[in-house]
């Protein structure tokens, strides 16, 4: 009786491991949330630069949505024991057999979803121009001025700016470059505005305001420059924005955006790939960058694979990447990140789910 009693002994101790199994759900909830965040943001980054790496080489870009990610755990466990005893020849007290078992079964097996962003998707969500509107509602909510206009405006009241895009290169305008850096000024100052009128129709109107206060000279002296370089009127202080590519003046500024594809043609002239692709043509070059104007961004390439780079990949045998200590670069490619979450894609759920059932 007293090995009975071990057994027994033995089933108690097994059974905290047994029932833990009943409750790992809430245990993996702070594990898993965290970690598939990561997994799925590093995963964006990794393939936006690979896309803008692909069209610095002409490249068809690809992009795959994370539809939805299911992640199950089964944890079982048994615990058996056995005695007996035999009584060989009629002599009783002969033990045969005994024994205590404990076993356990372990399974994670996720199932993550891809959605390619193809027809509709792709031209209403990648080729649709950025709306005036957002480019000033962005600089209202605290975004410079020079660095949303730079990356983001095509032109503005004919004026140009600097392009790297095979269709479009061009220097720019100086002109441009000066209204940016002035409006940079101005935002400083807290003198400039914006906002958004609905008629009966429900058309929106989007209005630059210039605030009415008394400015100090310098501020004025700037105000004003902004108007004479973008052919505004002096004794207003609202101008309707608008989408076009006309020459604009008066009371009226317009705006031509770039569309994401656009923006990633133009991170793409920032891409520094090697000597040998550009002499066989396989990159195409771009114009030097004007003096004054810092680029947007700047990607590195090499042969040996960086050490904690903010994002890298691995394309024609070469590494590419984005240096962790580069704020400016930083900042260009996560806003671009940011503007891919916000865009419409045309997609009824564009966020991923996570299931986890846990047992």
């Amino acid at each position: 009786m007293r090995l009975s009693k071990w057994i027994f002994r033995a089933s108690l101790l097994a059974l905290p491991w047994l029932t833990a199994c009943a409750s790992i759900g809430p245990g993996t909830v702070p594990r898993d949330r965290f970690d598939y965040s990561s997994a799925v943001a590093d995963s964006w980054k990794q393939q936006a630069l690979l896309n803008i790496v692909k069209l610095r080489y002409s490249d068809n870009p690809v992009f795959l949505d994370v539809g939805q990610i299911v992640s199950g755990y089964t944890f079982q466990g048994t615990v058996s024991g056995n005695y007996g005893q035999n009584y060989p020849f009629g002599a009783p007290g002969n033990l045969t057999n005994y024994g205590v078992g404990v076993q356990g079964t372990y399974i994670d097996r996720p199932t993550i979803t891809y959605t390619p962003l193809t027809g509709q998707q792709y031209m209403k969500g990648l080729m649709t121009p950025i709306a005036p509107s957002s480019i000033l509602f962005l600089m209202q909510a605290g975004y410079a001025a020079d660095f949303i206009m730079l990356m983001t405006v095509e032109s503005v009241n004919g004026l140009n700016n600097y392009s790297v895009a095979p269709a479009r290169m061009n220097a720019g305008d100086p002109e441009f470059f000066q209204v940016v850096e002035l409006l940079r000024k101005v935002q400083r100052s807290g003198e400039i505005g914006m906002r958004v009128e609905v008629d009966k129709a429900k058309k929106e109107t989007t209005l630059l305001t210039f605030h009415r206060r008394a400015l100090n000279p310098e501020l004025e002296s700037e105000r004003a420059e902004i108007g004479r370089l973008l052919r505004l009127e002096p004794n207003i202080n609202e101008y309707k924005v608008s989408y076009g590519m006309g020459a604009g003046g008066g009371s009226d500024i317009d705006m031509t955006t770039r569309s994401l594809i656009q923006i990633m043609l133009e991170l793409a002239g920032t891409v520094d790939i090697p000597k040998a692709h550009l002499d066989d043509g396989s990159g195409y070059p771009v114009p030097p960058s004007i003096e004054g104007v810092r680029p947007l961004m700047h990607v590195h390439s090499g042969t040996a694979r960086p050490k904690e780079p903010f994002a890298a990949i691995q394309y024609r045998g070469y590494w590419y990447w984005i240096d962790q200590s580069d704020l400016a670069s930083k900042r260009a490619f996560s806003f671009l990140m940011a503007i891919f979450n916000f865009a419409e894609t045309g997609k009824t759920e564009n966020l991923p789910l996570v299931t986890i059932p846990a047992q």
